[in-house]
C-alpha cells in the first residue's frame, strides 16, 4: 500500500508542477487589432444569433436548424486592413475558434473564402460558429498564428 500511494503522490506532484508552470499562448483581446502579415486584424463583434435572428443571405440548412444541446450560434465579425504594401491575402478557410483542453470549432458559415486586400483598405468578414454554453477563454485562431479573444459577452447558457 506503501508504494502505491507514493506513486501517486509522485504523479500528482509532477502533474501539478506542469499545469502551474505551463505558459498560455497569449492572444489579442477583445477590441484591439492583431498584427497578420501584411496588416492587422480585430473583431468588431460577437453576436449571438439567438438575440436578432440573423441569417446568411443565401440558404444554408445547418443554420436554419436549431443549434445542438449545450451550444449557441455567434456571429463573429472580423475587420481586416492592409497597411504594408503587399496587401493581405485573405483566407478564411483556416480561422477555427479553440480553447483550452477543446478541439477547434470550424465556422459553419462565412461571408467570404478567399479576398485579396489592398493597402490602406479594409474588408470585413463574417464567420459564424456554434459554441459550448460553458466554454470560456475561447479565441479566433488564424492560419498565421494570429489569436484573438471572443471575450466572454457572448455566453448565453448555464
Amino acid at each position: 500500500m506503501v508504494v502505491p500511494l507514493a506513486l501517486v503522490c509522485a504523479l500528482a506532484l509532477a502533474l501539478g508542477y506542469l499545469f502551474l508552470t505551463a505558459k498560455p499562448e497569449p492572444s489579442v483581446p477583445l477590441g484591439p487589432s492583431a498584427v497578420v502579415p501584411g496588416g492587422t486584424a480585430r473583431i468588431k463583434g460577437i453576436v449571438p444569433l439567438e438575440d436578432d435572428g440573423w441569417l446568411p443571405p443565401e440558404h444554408v440548412q445547418v443554420l436554419e436548424e436549431g443549434p445542438s444541446a449545450g451550444t449557441h450560434r455567434v456571429r463573429v465579425l472580423v475587420q481586416f486592413t492592409a497597411v504594408e504594401a503587399g496587401g493581405i491575402l485573405l483566407d478564411t478557410s483556416g480561422f477555427v475558434v479553440s480553447g483550452p483542453g477543446g478541439s477547434d470549432l470550424r465556422p459553419l458559415w462565412r461571408s467570404l473564402a478567399k479576398a485579396e486586400i489592398r493597402q490602406g483598405e479594409s474588408l470585413d468578414a463574417t464567420m459564424v460558429f456554434e459554441l459550448p454554453d460553458k466554454a470560456i477563454a475561447l479565441i479566433l485562431k488564424g492560419p498565421d498564428g494570429t489569436r484573438l479573444s471572443l471575450g466572454v459577452a457572448h455566453h448565453t447558457g448555464g
